[in-house]
Parts: structure tokens; sequence; C-alpha cells
């Protein structure tokens, strides 16, 4: 059963979103700012301050940013069913409107903005989500959690093999030195190439060229696993864990699953630092190792902001919470900035940055952004493109309040 629509805003689920926000930003800038075969180069990492900087942000956000703004999407269709409710429209048609604007949305954003757009799986993702809604909130979230363990299943069965491989070509040297550079090496060379000297047309054309290869890697990467959180936080909006702060779950996750998450993905992010290539074997193990901890963490953070919303509702609080509500116009904004910063026809500070510095740069984007957003939110109900999906969601009726 869903709980009643609030008449007021739930501050929880918006601090969540912002803190998400914040993480997506310093996970992704390396995607902009340096090779996407390679990561972050050698002249990059050349301080320890660098490589402080990529294991903080390996072992605190990597793959538990994107967790939480998943679960938020899967909490949000549980808000979007009670207002349906509510208001007694037909709900599967206004939902699958909302699926296809995201999906176009995506696919703008991936082509001229973002190679690691997730609009793109959301949209896929929520259409057959939807088909799940009337399950128990018990068994969205016992299948949203077989649904990671089999996505860290996937990855660790994935560096195995790859480790296996690269084991079997050590073997062999002079094969591989015959060989010249691999197709995958190949692929990335021509990214970085583009995205290094080519004009804004020349990217993203470049980006759509890629796109049957990238999507497919994105779903073995993320993909399942986000489904997982997704129905997760379908799941604890059911259970009314979304909007009650202080159920006891959440001491349990403050105190429990975090230091829990925490160790393995400080493991993870050891392994990761210690990889010679961030797509070799050892780096591909990383990542199953720090998604194995990802759900714990994501937990615990939930938690810690859980109590956060729990102190009071002051001025600062408010004003977080509220960039926070309108999460599709920071996320755009977000690589429309980091476009402007790192690529050719902006600031052109592609793989000329340390990774120190371009993190730097990303944690003042994500603070900008959601300050933007929540100023805006201080004149208008809601966010620039929130408003541009919900006209596209409610196309055909006579008065959409925007």
């Amino acid at each position: 059963m869903l709980k009643p629509p609030s008449t007021s805003r739930d501050i929880m689920p918006d601090l969540l979103r912002a803190w998400a926000l914040i993480g997506i930003a310093l996970v992704n800038v390396e995607m902009f700012s340096s090779s996407l075969m390679t990561g972050y180069t050698h002249e990059q990492m050349t301080t320890g301050i660098d490589r402080i900087a990529v294991s903080l942000v390996v072992g605190l956000f990597a793959m538990k940013s994107y967790s939480l703004f998943s679960m938020m999407f899967g909490a949000g269709l549980g808000y979007q069913m009670a207002s349906a409710v509510r208001t007694g429209d037909a709900f599967g048609g206004r939902y699958f409107r909302r699926m296809s604007g995201l999906l176009i949305l995506g696919l703008l954003h991936y082509i001229f903005f973002f190679l690691g757009d997730i609009l793109i799986i959301y949209s896929i993702l929520g259409s057959i989500i939807f088909l799940c809604r009337n399950l128990s909130g018990r068994a969205l979230i016992r299948w949203g959690i077989v649904l990671i363990a089999f996505q860290t299943c996937l990855i660790l069965l994935g560096g195995i093999l790859t480790l296996l491989m690269e084991q079997s070509a050590n073997a062999d040297p002079q094969a591989g030195a015959e060989g010249g550079m691999s197709a995958d090496e190949e692929f990335g060379a021509a990214l970085d190439a583009v995205f290094a000297e080519g004009t804004f047309m020349n990217v993203a054309m470049k980006r759509l060229s890629v796109l049957p290869a990238i999507l497919p890697n994105a779903f073995f990467i993320q993909g399942i696993a986000a489904a997982g959180f997704i129905m997760m936080g379908l799941g604890f909006y059911k259970l009314d864990l979304i909007s009650q702060p202080d159920k006891p779950f959440w001491k349990k996750a403050r105190y429990i699953f975090l230091p829990i998450g925490l160790i393995i993905t400080a493991v993870g992010a050891y392994i990761y630092m210690t990889a010679d290539s961030h797509r070799d074997g050892q780096a591909i193990i990383s990542f199953a190792v720090i998604m194995a901890g990802s759900g714990f963490s994501t937990m615990g953070y939930a938690g810690w902001l859980a109590k956060l919303s729990q102190i009071g509702t002051g001025p600062v609080l408010r004003f977080i919470a509220r960039g926070g509500s309108a999460t599709l116009s920071a996320y755009l904004m977000q690589s429309v900035l980091l476009s402007a910063v790192f690529l050719e026809f902006g600031l052109g500070l592609f793989d000329e940055v340390s990774a120190s510095a371009a993190i730097v740069i990303a944690l003042g984007i994500a603070v900008f952004t959601l300050c933007f957003v929540s100023l805006w939110l201080k004149f208008f109900q809601r966010g620039p493109m929130e408003i541009v999906l919900r006209r596209w969601t409610y196309l055909g009726r006579k008065s959409v309040n925007v």
C-alpha cells in the first residue's frame, strides 16, 4: 500500500539527492578531464595530494553517489504513484511519457555533453521496474539486493577473465609486441584526440558514433545494480523509511552499515590505486570490491543524512535541501559547465590539469549548481529542466502547474 501523500515536502529525500549530486560531480570529472581509456594519466598524478584526492573520491563516492541517486529515483516513483492516487489521474500513460522525456533528455545530454549519462539507463530501467510497482516494500528490497549482488559477481567474473587474458598475453610478449595497438587502445586514442582538439560538433558526433559500444558497457558496470537500488528506493518509500528519518533502520545504517561499507570500499580503492590501468583486470576486480561495499556505504550515508534532517530545518539546511529538489537541472548543468572547462570548445583543460585540481574544480561546480537551482526555486516552483520534463509528461492537458 502507498502512504497518502504528505501535504509538506519531506526534507530528507532532498538532502539525499543533494549529497548524491556532489559525489556524482567528483566522480564524473575524471571522464571530462582525462582519457576515457586510462583515466587520470601519470602526468595528472604526480604528487601525493593527487593520489590522496583520487583515493578519497574512489573510496567515498565511486559507485555510491549513483547508487544513492538511483535509490532516490526509485523513491520518486513512489511519490509519483501517490500523487496520481491523490489527483485521480491515470498513472501509466503519464509515467511512460515521463520516461520517454528522460530518454530524450538523456540522449541529448549524452551526445552534446557527457559520455557517462545516466538518464538513458534510468529511462529504460524505470520503464521495466514499473512492472514491479505493486510488489511489497520488503519484496522490492530483497530483489534489489539480489540484483546488486549479481552485478558484483558479474564485474568480478569480468575482472578474473581479464586477468587471465593478460597473463596469457604476458606469457608471449613477442606476439603482443608484433600486434601493435589493440582495438581497445585504438578506440581510446581516437576518442582522446577528438576530446582534446575537436570542435563542439566534432565531439558530439564522435559521442554519437560510439553509443552502441558505450551503452552496453554502462549496463555491465552499473546498470544492473542501478536497477537494484531503484527497487530498494521504491521499497523504502513503501515502508515509510524515506519520509521518517527517526526509523530505527537509519540508526543501524549509521553505526553498522557505514563502517562495513567504508572498510570494504577502502580495500577496493587500494586495489584500484595500485593497478597499472583503470581498465586492466586488477582495476575491474577493484570495481567489484567497491560495488560489494557500495550498498552498505549508501545506506550509511542515508542514515547520517536522516540524522541531519532531524537536527533542525535552519536556513542553511533548507537552502541545501531546496537545491536537491531540482536534481535534473543541477545534474545537466554540471555536465554543461564541466564541458566548458575541459573540452577544446571551452577552456580546453582536457588532460592539462592535475587530478586534484580537476576534483577541486568539480567540487566548485557541484556547489555552484546546487546554489543556482536553490536560488532559482526561490522564484519558481520547479527547476528549469523539471519544467520542460513536466510539460512533456502532461502533454495534452489544458492546464499544467509548472
